[in-house]
């Protein structure tokens, strides 16, 4: 499976839309926007985090010129580009998620697309910012005591401390079952029990005829 994300920040009225290469999971949204928060209260000018996700390597650090886009953490969608991303989103499995980081409102989405079958009954969930980014740095904190810094060990260790891990793995038994249920041997077992079913149901029969 990919790891591909649509992100939206809507930020003083107005919605960026970008896609992401590797951020489809729960962790990298708000640890970017912690990135980027973070590099928006060093600089001398006001930037919007908008501006900076556009310039967000995925070291975290402001790039200015940008690097090439595979060092890049995202990329920025022009707007008459944005129709036909959300049609791939709705219909193909090409990005994993549609996540929104609303400023406005303090809250963050995240959306997983069900035309991914390891997705199909996630749905949406919801955070605030303010909670989000404490969780975030909680779990930064945790790290740095024990040396963690690899992301997937940070997130497989934020997915296990709120309920995700537990709603992923339902996800994907409910996606093994699927494809079981689809499979030459489900539907041989299935006929097999239509044949069972019919042997038992005959000499029932025979017995009324008698009667």
């Amino acid at each position: 499976m990919g790891n591909r994300a649509i992100y939206q920040i809507l930020e003083n009225g107005e919605s960026a839309v970008f896609t992401s290469h590797n951020g489809a999971n729960a962790l990298s949204p708000l640890l970017r926007l912690a990135q980027a928060k973070e590099i928006q209260a060093g600089l001398a000018e006001p930037l919007t985090i908008a501006h900076i996700f556009t310039h967000l390597g995925d070291d975290g650090q402001y790039h200015n010129p940008r690097l090439p886009d595979e060092d890049m953490f995202c990329a920025p969608v022009n707007p008459e580009q944005r129709r036909a991303l959300q049609e791939s989103y709705n219909h193909h499995s090409g990005y994993e998620m549609h996540i929104t980081l609303d400023l406005d409102h303090d809250n963050c989405n995240l959306s997983y697309n069900p035309n991914c079958p390891w997705y199909r009954t996630m749905g949406s969930l919801s955070i605030s910012l303010t909670d989000g980014l404490a969780n975030v740095e909680r779990l930064l904190e945790h790290g740095r005591e024990r040396g963690i810094t690899d992301f997937y060990r940070l997130l497989a260790i934020y997915d296990r401390s709120t309920g995700l891990a537990e709603m992923l793995e339902s996800a994907r038994g409910s996606m093994r079952m699927e494809e079981y249920l689809d499979s030459p041997e489900a539907e041989e077992q299935r006929q097999r029990y239509r044949e069972l079913a019919g042997c038992q149901a005959e000499p029932e029969n025979e017995e009324m005829e008698e009667q």
